[in-house]
């Protein structure tokens, strides 16, 4: 049985649109979590949000969200606020602009793509002086990277609208975020969910659009997986490191061409298959092992008692017992069927007061 759909909406190319749900391809139900909990009596823990200054105890009406501006010191933003900015966002058009050398402490520079960044040696921080040509042209340059790229603008957030199509391969995996399964929600939408993953499959290429998830809109790629579709988030743009940080140090080196050869070889030797059961957390292995014996050895608790099927009462039974509890009292014995007094013998007692009487 599938998992509930982290998100419902529909998948939209151009005029062609289908109902899909969003599931996520990871599942956090296999982790292994702890509770926080007192050591000597076992009793889970409550944790308190406190006031750093004052000590007191903050309720939930009262918290809110600061942006640390300096020691001690935040600029509070209320709710209506970050919610007025992710509409903005969304009709926002993308700016490809990099900024200048007085604002690179300002902002961070934005990634450039893979193909066009500078094979090693770290960003520059002097620019060289250029030649008459050149400059001449610079402002040109500057004018027509400054223009910003508009894209279409997310009418709600309940679509996906894949608005541009890229090779696979020109992805880089560490934009990469977290995998979902794209599923058609129902037997309608199976058609043009089916053409928009076979065009995609046919021209090799990727979708790309945005998403909505937990009030955050986030980019991702749809590709085809079988007779399904399958998702990527992505990471943004200023949240991946450039490599150049990390590599620039690295000299090349001539290496002995036996020292390569017995290094393949090597290599060769222990080439194999992909195989997902490689990927097995053996600590968690371990974990749940040790969690289970200690369970096992736990004092077993009293169940409760289970009513025992000899005491099931027949249905008919049970009502006939409840008619019969309910019917009026029967009439008594001084009274015959028509409800008159009938005849008795007098006690011994009242003849004598009679007699007393007429005596």
């Amino acid at each position: 049985m599938a998992p509930r759909a982290q998100w419902n909406g529909y998948l939209r190319l151009s005029l062609v649109s289908c109902a899909v749900s969003l599931y996520p391809a990871i599942s956090p139900a296999e982790r292994v979590s702890f509770r926080q909990v007192n050591r000597e009596t076992g009793n889970r823990l409550r944790q308190q949000l406190v006031d750093t200054v004052t000590g007191k105890v903050v309720e939930s009406h009262n918290r809110g969200r600061g942006y640390q501006v300096g020691e001690e010191q935040f600029l509070l933003v209320p709710d209506e606020e970050l919610k007025e900015a992710q509409l903005q966002a969304r009709s926002r058009p993308f700016t490809r602009s990099m900024p200048t050398t007085e604002d690179e402490d300002a902002a961070p520079a934005p990634l450039q793509p893979l193909s066009k960044q500078p094979k090693g040696g770290r960003r520059k921080t002097e620019v060289d002086e250029p030649e008459p040509e050149a400059q001449e042209a610079e402002p040109e340059a500057e004018l027509t990277k400054a223009t910003p790229v508009p894209r279409p603008i997310v009418e709600n957030t309940h679509t996906i609208e894949l608005d541009r199509f890229v090779p696979r391969e020109e992805i880089d995996a560490r934009y990469l975020l977290a995998p979902y399964y794209l599923a058609p929600r129902d037997e309608i939408s199976l058609e043009a969910y089916s053409v928009i993953r076979e065009a995609m499959a046919h021209e090799g290429l990727v979708g790309m659009g945005r998403v909505v998830l937990s009030n955050r809109e986030r980019p991702l790629i749809v590709e085809p997986m079988g007779l399904g579709l399958r998702a990527f988030t992505l990471h943004y743009a200023h949240e991946v490191r450039s490599e150049a940080d990390y590599f620039a140090d690295i000299r090349p080196l001539e290496l002995p061409e036996e020292v390569v050869d017995v290094t393949q070889l090597i290599l060769n030797t222990k080439r194999e298959h992909f195989d997902p059961t490689y990927l097995e957390d053996r600590y968690r292995t371990v974990l749940v092992e040790k969690l289970r014996e200690k369970t096992s050895k736990l004092p077993t608790k009293a169940k409760a008692a289970q009513p025992s099927a000899q005491n099931v009462i027949n249905l008919m039974d049970a009502l006939k017992a409840s008619l019969s509890a309910a019917k009026p009292p029967a009439p008594s014995k001084g009274r015959d069927g028509s409800g008159k007094r009938s005849d008795r013998v007098p006690s011994t007692s009242a003849k004598a007061r009679r007699s007393k009487r007429t005596g």
